[in-house]
This record gives structure tokens, C-alpha cells and sequence, in this order.
């Protein structure tokens, strides 16, 4: 038993086993760090809304367009300018969106802030825009484009 007390040759081995295995620990904690972080910020990119954003954008284009040839349509009608038909056409556009993307959480705010609408006969002008600023928001993101330009001639 003294000779096993006194012989410290094997210590040498342990104490490098030991030391092998903290740092094959801290490399695996290392790696499970550098996964987590990628997975989260991979995650963060497709949480942005883009093609929300995206849709809400296209569906004011086409729908300005169209406003525009109704606003048109009813200035032959009624006693009211094409701008003041475009405006109220518009604004009843901007409540039906903001109630639909609200049923969703969402709050988009659609306003004119500038137009140029010229009549030729019976068509809107080629040189006629609409300037429309864009604001959305889901809670996480806030989206604000201003103005969007949109041409509404034929």
C-alpha cells in the first residue's frame, strides 16, 4: 500500500483527461452558442413584414388607378371636381383597409398627400400622379413610405 501512496506518475494523465474534457465542454457550449445565435437572428429576418408591405403597396397602386377612372366617371355626374371625387373615393378606400389589416393586429394609415390629376376627354391624363404616404405597423415593425408615387393615367 506505501508504494501506491508514493507513486504520482499516473496524476500526470488524469489531470490532462480532465483538462481534455473542460475544453471539449467549453467547445460544445461554444457551438450550441453559435447555432442558437444564427436560428435567432435567421428568425428575426422573416419575421419582417415585406410582403405584407409589399401587398399593401401594390393593392394602392392598382386600386389608385381605378379610383382615379371612377373619380372621372362621377365628375360627369355629379357637380363635385375630379379631385374632390378621387379624395373621398380615397378616404373610404384608406377605412376599408385599415379595417381589414386591423382584423389582423395590423394598423396601416393610407393618405394623399399630393395629386395631379388632369382630365383629356373622357381619360385621365398619362402625366396625372398620385403622392400617397404608406405607414405600417404590426406592433414589431413600423414601415412609413413618404409619399409613394403613383401614376394614374392611361
Amino acid at each position: 500500500m506505501a508504494g501506491l501512496k508514493e507513486n504520482t506518475a499516473g496524476q500526470i494523465i488524469i489531470l490532462s483527461g480532465f483538462a481534455i474534457c473542460l475544453s471539449l465542454i467549453a467547445l460544445a457550449i461554444l457551438v450550441n452558442q453559435a447555432m442558437i445565435t444564427g436560428y435567432y437572428s435567421s428568425n428575426a429576418a422573416l419575421e419582417f413584414p415585406k410582403h405584407q408591405i409589399k401587398d399593401i403597396t401594390s393593392q394602392t397602386r392598382e386600386n389608385s388607378v381605378s379610383i382615379a377612372e371612377l373619380a372621372l366617371r362621377l365628375n360627369q355626374s355629379n357637380n363635385q371636381s375630379i379631385e374632390e371625387n378621387y379624395r373621398s373615393l380615397f378616404s373610404q378606400y384608406d377605412r376599408q383597409m385599415r379595417k381589414i389589416y386591423a382584423v389582423h393586429g395590423e394598423e396601416i394609415s393610407l393618405t394623399l398627400d399630393d395629386m395631379n390629376l388632369t382630365a383629356a376627354g373622357m381619360n385621365i391624363s398619362a402625366q396625372s400622379t398620385v403622392w400617397v404616404n404608406i405607414t405600417y405597423n404590426n406592433g414589431m415593425t413600423y414601415y412609413a413610405s413618404r409619399p409613394e408615387i403613383i401614376e394614374v393615367g392611361t
